[in-house]
């Protein structure tokens, strides 16, 4: 959506006033050591952002293994350690432009299977998330929410015990990978009621830019973008009993 380039052995795409604050993100976790993240290398001659491109397949969303779900899961919970201590103050994002409120980390927003990249077709491991542009505020809950929209995956139905097993997945990977690091996993409860937050937060915001005149997310009326995500949320809050219902079940 944002006219992205491929230009040698970097990316290049429109900058905007919330470029800065992505940039010193990315440069901030990849110091603290997280893997599959592009290296940013500031505005070139025309004013574009110019990223290092990052090597990888796309993820495709009709072969999501469990195995790619818990990498992708694990990987999450590797950024939001690696974003924990950073406090950037009041600045720029995509959307808004605030601090920090308590217990709010830099989310990355869009942390969706298809942002990911794996090394080859037919490979589980995650070794690449793209698309940081609308990185900001929010709580890890989010990030958590929206990859069990793309993942498990929630914007299709399928059916409460699929759909309760592969999230456990997902929450499972997520934690262990937080536990070692002493930090706190949530429920498959949690993050299952939390995806109704999460994406409706996220069609509105993009009907805010294409009212507001953003192109990017002009550029999402061509998909059907936010109508159809939201006509896909709606069937997801009507089988959203059956799902809690078979979370609480026995295994």
């Amino acid at each position: 959506m944002g006219g992205a380039v491929r230009v040698g052995s970097t990316v290049r795409r429109p900058a905007g006033p919330w470029t800065p604050a992505v940039h010193a993100l990315l440069t901030h976790v990849r110091a603290r050591g997280l893997d599959g993240v592009p290296e940013p290398h500031g505005l070139d001659a025309r004013g574009r952002e110019v990223l290092a491109h990052l090597p990888g397949v796309p993820v495709d969303l009709a072969e999501v293994t469990d195995a790619r779900l818990a990498s992708a899961a694990a990987w999450l919970a590797r950024y939001h350690a690696a974003v924990a201590d950073l406090r950037p103050g009041r600045v720029r994002w995509r959307f808004l432009e605030r601090d920090l409120a308590p217990g709010e980390i830099v989310c990355h927003n869009d942390a969706t299977l298809y942002n990911m990249l794996v090394a080859e077709p037919g490979s589980d491991e995650i070794v690449g998330v793209l698309d940081w542009d609308v990185a900001g505020p929010g709580v890890p809950l989010d990030d958590v929410a929206m990859l069990a929209w793309s993942g498990v995956p929630f914007f299709l139905d399928p059916g409460p015990a699929q759909g309760a097993r592969r999230l456990g997945v997902l929450v499972g990977a997520y934690g262990r990978q937080a536990a070692a690091r002493g930090a706190p996993a949530p429920s498959a409860g949690d993050v299952a009621r939390h995806v109704v937050t999460r994406m409706t937060a996220a069609t509105n915001t993009i009907a805010g830019g294409q009212e507001a005149g953003d192109e990017g997310m002009r550029n999402l009326l061509q998909v059907g973008e936010p109508a159809r995500t939201r006509a896909s949320l709606s069937d997801y809050v009507e089988r959203l009993p059956a799902l809690l219902a078979a979370l609480s079940s026995p295994a």
